[in-house]
């Protein structure tokens, strides 16, 4: 997407102001980034792997809950 615009990329897309932290960690021996939801339970974000077979896991599906 190419926007032709004088205006910052900030002012375009601003970042959100009330977003909770993310936190890395390794789940099954694979590395992920873990965001706490607003009634306080972990739940995934994201899967950082080099593997395909990785993300066709149920397991790592965005937004499971982490117990």
């Amino acid at each position: 997407m190419i926007l032709y615009t004088p205006l910052a990329w900030d002012d375009i897309f601003p970042a959100p102001e009330d977003a909770a932290p993310v936190w890395e960690r390794i789940i099954d021996g694979r590395l992920c980034l873990v965001r706490q939801s607003p009634d306080g339970t972990p739940r995934l974000e994201r899967l950082l792997s080099t593997d395909p077979a990785d993300y066709l896991n149920p397991a790592f599906q965005p937004n499971r809950l982490l117990f």
